[in-house]
């Protein structure tokens, strides 16, 4: 019966599968949007932070050609209009993954796409789900080694002393960064050029487009909201598919 329920949230798109889950029929502490490969096989997983206010739907035009080759994973945070909560959010990315009774991680290749397995795991955000991801590497809730590499796009925090308190050093995790030095977009508190000087890694690289405009990244309904975004839209897309392929997920060209 459950096997039943799953396949029929199961989608086609180009090259890829989509499954959605919600969070209380499946038990997950978080609602799902899954990406996956057609064939059955051992893949990556990349986890994908959505930006504030957003849906998990808004990043399937930059995600694409990862999740040909890649597992992808994106996880419906909760909305927040009072307080920023990335302390909160940042808590709650271990148990998504990986707890053996609401997580993520442990059902894949039974319950959860059967036939499939995982050779490891990155984490990758735009916006406030950078700065999530942000939050807990300076705060030691993710570690060096964790993750195969973390993937910062445009990344936003609200308070920089206390959101990015201490310095990160990473020496096995690598380390992708692109922002859009947008000083005067009203979508952008604190973006990568306030903080970005408290993060150093081994592999580490730091892309500046400053053609683009924070919300470019986004497809969905979230790529025709009237602010914060360029005519450069296409080109930022793919800007953001290849940095996403030079940390390990996706074959998508450099440019």
């Amino acid at each position: 019966m459950r096997a039943v329920m799953l396949a029929s949230l199961i989608t086609m798109a180009a090259g890829h599968k989509v499954l959605n889950l919600n969070q209380l029929t499946a038990n997950l502490v978080h609602t799902t949007r899954i990406l996956y490969p057609e064939a059955p096989g051992a893949y990556p997983v990349l986890t994908f932070l959505h930006g504030f206010a957003l849906d998990i739907d808004a990043y399937d035009q930059i995600l694409k050609d990862a999740a040909d080759s890649c597992i992808v994973i994106l996880f419906q945070m909760k909305f927040r209009a009072l307080n920023e909560g990335l302390d909160e959010d940042a808590a709650l990315l271990e148990p998504y993954l990986h707890d053996p009774t609401k997580g993520i991680l442990p059902r894949i290749g039974s319950s959860v796409l059967s036939g499939y397995s995982v050779t490891s795991v990155g984490l990758g955000g735009h916006s406030r789900g950078g700065g999530v991801l942000s939050y807990a590497l300076s705060h030691g809730l993710v570690k060096d080694g964790d993750y195969s590499a973390v993937v910062l796009i445009d990344p936003v925090v609200m308070h920089v002393d206390t959101d990015v308190a201490e310095d990160v050093a990473l020496e096995v995790t690598k380390l992708r960064v692109s922002f859009f030095d947008d000083d005067e977009s009203i979508c952008v508190t604190n973006g990568w050029p306030d903080f970005g000087g408290k993060f150093a890694a081994k592999d580490f690289q730091v892309v500046n487009a400053p053609e683009c405009k924070h919300m470019d990244v986004c497809s969905s309904w979230g790529g025709i909201l009237p602010l914060c975004h360029s005519s450069n839209g296409a080109a930022c897309k793919a800007k953001a598919r290849a940095l996403l392929a030079d940390a390990g997920f996706g074959a998508a060209l450099l440019v």
